[in-house]
């Protein structure tokens, strides 16, 4: 019989657990300022680096599938914030770009993402964070591999 732990140290369970507290976190203050959720948050961010780019791209970009991005795309169309574009030499082809009001949106967007890494740093080192960055890639590249 296992020994019960006051607390699971479980890394992926960790992880997990923090993901979800930061996202209800980052989701109200999205709402308030934007009206977001933080995906369509992070696809602005996303096209603000690659306007321009194909729903395949976003979708790898902001770590989600095809079909999800096509979903939050049409949502996004719909408000006004992206339009799809023609890629001139395939007829079938689509990009994605934001449009004068995702722009806008985009800058409130990243205002809030910075003031919230910023409290999410607050009292690290430079050092540590740069830990924190090498570690969570390690871990993301031992779990693809």
């Amino acid at each position: 019989m296992a020994i019960a732990r006051p607390v699971d140290r479980r890394l992926f369970l960790l992880l997990d657990s923090t993901h979800a507290r930061l996202s209800k976190k980052i989701d109200k203050t999205l709402a308030k300022s934007a009206g977001l959720k933080t995906a369509q948050a992070a696809a602005l961010a996303y096209l603000g680096y690659h306007d321009e780019c194909t729903l395949s791209e976003l979708a790898e970009g902001v770590g989600h599938n095809n079909s999800a991005i096509t979903a939050l795309v049409d949502r996004m169309s719909a408000a006004g914030l992206v339009e799809r574009v023609r890629v001139l030499s395939d007829g079938r082809s689509r990009k994605v770009r934001l449009t004068a009001k995702g722009w806008s949106m985009r800058e409130i967007v990243m205002t809030d993402f910075r003031d919230f890494n910023d409290r999410m740093v607050k009292g690290f080192t430079a050092g540590e964070i740069e830990t924190v960055y090498k570690f969570l890639g390690r871990v993301v590249d031992n779990v693809t591999e």
